[in-house]
């Protein structure tokens, strides 16, 4: 089969290697669709050197397939689903999966998350990670899944409600998947930040106010807080950058929720969480996934209209090149066709 592998940073090439067979618990999917995002770039570029440690290697996390092949004890599942598959592996069994709370897994055996690899014709999942996809959810939809089900997390743990504000820091793809969850949830959208034609892919999602930046890493924090001068309650922070960090503790209020997917050290002291009387909460991707699809379902969310450009799984080295280039800029989501999508 055709499969993507890195070779270095910025070296990726598709090959020829064997078809996997599962194993107990695992599933094979043919991939239909592959989307990458913010993680596939730092990836591809090994950042810091904290991505990969030897070469070569697969990438991808975030796409949807067909079951192609069961193993051993997989349950609930037949060949010839069409599925989605989370990013993180977990147990099915301790206190806070059997919650529901499955990002959160318990077993020490999930603490450290086993690299998805999906650029690739067919994929091995464990057979946990999957859900059957809505009849009216199709394969690009389903690929697009990380940045929503990340987003539901967050305004569910913020508490928010239909009608109230939302400040969204970054409108990359994680971005932009939050804002298109917030609009779904019929929350009011700040977005901040977003280069080029990024602004406006968030406005056309829904979000009633744009603050874009002319380049990267320009602060943008004192026009929102000239439009909102006593700042805003609610902010997820998606970019997991120091700039991101920065602008999302400027604009947050006084007793704001502000809501982080990564990062590095907070830029705020423990005094001043305290003074600010500051709830901030961590995002580990989400539980959501069967929910976020019901809204595909539904007509209420979709990422479509952000989709810049499909390449075949054969071009994927010029569409790496693209992602991780000044034009990306101009850029929404990127979709790696490596299956009939349509």
């Amino acid at each position: 089969m055709k499969a993507a592998r890195l070779h270095a940073p910025g070296d990726i090439r598709v090959e020829d290697v064997a078809r996997p067979e599962p194993g107990p618990g695992q599933v094979l999917v043919q991939v239909m669709a592959y989307a990458p995002y913010g993680t596939d770039v730092g990836t591809y570029l090994n950042r810091g050197g904290r991505y990969v440690k030897s070469y070569p290697v697969g990438i991808g996390a975030d796409f949807s397939g067909i079951v192609a092949q069961l193993g051993a004890g997989v349950e609930g599942l037949a060949p010839g689903d069409r599925v989605s598959a989370l990013a993180l592996d977990h147990c099915g069994a301790c206190a806070n999966c059997t919650k529901g709370r499955h990002n959160l897994c318990l077993d020490p055996a999930f603490r450290t998350p086993v690299r998805q690899t999906c650029c690739e014709e067919y994929t091995l999942v464990s057979a946990r990670k999957l859900a059957v996809l809505p009849d009216a959810v199709g394969f690009e939809d389903a690929a697009m899944l990380a940045g929503p089900v990340d987003a539901l997390n967050a305004f569910r743990r913020m508490r928010l409600e239909a009608g109230q504000r939302v400040g969204i820091v970054g409108v990359g793809a994680m971005g932009l998947g939050a804002v298109a969850m917030a609009r779904a949830l019929g929350l009011e959208v700040v977005a901040i930040g977003g280069s080029g034609r990024r602004s406006d892919l968030a406005g056309d999602l829904g979000a009633a106010h744009l603050f874009p930046i002319a380049a990267h890493g320009e602060r943008v924090s004192e026009r929102v807080l000239g439009a909102f001068p006593e700042g805003l309650d609610a902010v997820m922070e998606t970019t997991a950058s120091a700039w991101g960090m920065d602008e999302a503790f400027a604009v947050a209020a006084p007793g704001a929720r502000v809501a982080l997917t990564g990062g590095g050290d907070l830029p705020v002291s423990n005094w001043q969480i305290v003074e600010r009387e500051l709830e901030i909460l961590g995002v580990k991707a989400g539980p959501g996934q069967v929910d976020v699809l019901e809204f595909i379902a539904r007509g209420d969310l979709s990422l479509r209209p952000t989709i810049t450009r499909r390449f075949a799984l054969d071009d994927v080295a010029e569409a790496f090149t693209l992602l991780a280039g000044p034009q990306a800029r101009d850029v929404g989501r990127v979709i790696i066709e490596i299956g009939e999508t349509a």
